[in-house]
């Protein structure tokens, strides 16, 4: 008997777990063919992409590599980018595959599914502000991470000779940008180890905007102003309650017409789907490029079509949507983790249940900050410091067991420290 075909696009979170726990439950086996597709070779968790983007981490030693792990893990990699989906031949269009040069290196390809799950996660939104797509980095990928990382590289070699302000815009004072701020000024502080000799904190300017009128505005009020009080410590400066009218070359035009002057811009504020799904007239999408869902996260109409992470819109029984955030994404992975299983048996499906565990915010090696909520006692309460820190980064343990299990992942995070011992504090090339 033929395996069924199991096609997932896209390696984040969510993708990616349910790729390995499935792999390792049934395709190693043989039982089901799993194929997972994604334009990059590495896979690195979103929360720590501003980690990147500074050279905290290097993602040569905390990458997972799709293809080795695919093949321990039992799935296959397939290098792509979803460019359609047609529900009537049950198949994926991928997009060619070119060189840095524009050179084609494989023609667009047809991929065949029984099962499709669409993972793709989602993008900054920049609610059509105009001059934002031109001049800002949305710290979203990895590509752009690593976009980051080159500007301020190249601005910090330039600092080190002129001794001229560097001033970086943030646009969006969630969890991201909070965290890129902070992580922002750790570097400063810590550059000089590296030869940056004339470079001080007193030469930085971080910018924070939000529209806003308080930092981590969907987080307790006790967070945010903890979060706030830090960076307020750290010199970080805080532009709350104004909306960013226009992005130009100089930095941000604000709503009163005041220029806050920025040559690194980035803009993480808002999600929104994929922008490819503006093109899948076959499957319901939503004005914020989202795809419908039912509760057991099938895209409606499509009863082989399933969908999970910032790429879906699924609404809870409360009438809201679940948010985006990668607790989220982790908890659909599991849910569908266990239908797909059911399905496979002709067992009845079960809607998905969104658990809000509370929210973590690191704040480099200044502090952490969060709320937990769920099973530890009744209502939420407020952690800082070491505590938080050790929480955040359990956080990262329990992404790293749902990929690897429980002790291969506990292995590979002791390597990882080990390695981190050995090699610069930061990436500096």
């Amino acid at each position: 008997m033929t395996a069924k075909k199991l096609v997932i696009v896209g390696g984040g979170a969510g993708g990616l777990a349910l790729a390995s726990k499935l792999g390792r439950k049934l395709g190693l086996s043989g039982e089901l063919d799993i194929a997972l597709v994604d334009k990059s070779a590495i896979h690195i968790w979103k929360p720590k992409l501003h980690e990147v983007a500074v050279g905290v981490i290097d993602q040569s030693n905390e990458g997972l590599l799709y293809r080795d792990h695919g093949l321990k893990n039992g799935y296959r990699y397939v290098r792509g980018e979803l460019l359609q989906c047609d529900p009537m031949q049950k198949s994926i269009q991928l997009a060619p595959v070119l060189t840095k040069e524009g050179e084609t290196l494989i023609e667009s390809r047809q991929l065949e599914y029984d099962y499709l799950v669409l993972a793709l996660g989602g993008t900054s939104n920049s609610f059509n502000t105009p001059g934002a797509e031109a001049h800002c980095i949305f710290l979203d990928s990895l590509d752009n991470a690593n976009h980051f990382h080159q500007k301020l590289l190249d601005a910090l070699l330039q600092l080190n000779e002129t001794q001229e302000k560097l001033s970086i815009g943030i646009v969006g004072a969630g969890a991201t940008g909070v965290e890129l701020a902070a992580e922002l000024h750790h570097v400063i502080e810590s550059v000089k180890e590296y030869g940056y000799l004339n470079i001080s904190k007193h030469h930085l300017d971080v910018h924070l905007i939000e529209a806003s009128p308080k930092i981590l505005p969907q987080l307790p009020e006790k967070v945010s102003a903890r979060a706030q009080a830090v960076l307020d410590r750290i010199g970080i400066r805080l532009h709350l309650g104004v909306q960013v009218k226009e992005v130009t070359s100089e930095g941000f035009v604000t709503q009163d017409g005041d220029l806050i002057a920025a040559s690194i811009k980035v803009w993480a504020a808002g999600v929104k789907g994929p922008k490819v799904f503006q093109h899948f007239d076959p499957l319901p999408i939503t004005p914020r490029n989202q795809v419908e869902v039912d509760a057991c996260m099938r895209v409606k109409g499509h009863e082989d079509i399933y969908a999970l992470g910032d790429c879906a819109q699924l609404i809870l029984d409360s009438g809201k949507p679940v948010p985006p955030r990668a607790q989220a994404a982790d908890q659909m992975a599991e849910t569908l983790y266990r239908n797909m299983l059911n399905r496979l048996k002709d067992k009845a499906e079960q809607p998905f249940v969104y658990k809000d565990y509370g929210s973590l915010v690191s704040l480099s090696r200044f502090s952490a900050v969060g709320n937990l909520m769920g099973n530890l006692r009744s209502g939420d309460f407020f952690i800082e410091g070491h505590f938080a820190r050790l929480m955040y980064m359990s956080l990262y343990q329990r992404h790293l067991s749902s990929l690897y299990g429980w002790f291969s992942a506990l292995v590979y995070r002791i390597a990882q420290r080990l390695l981190r011992w050995q090699r610069p504090k930061l990436k500096l090339h």
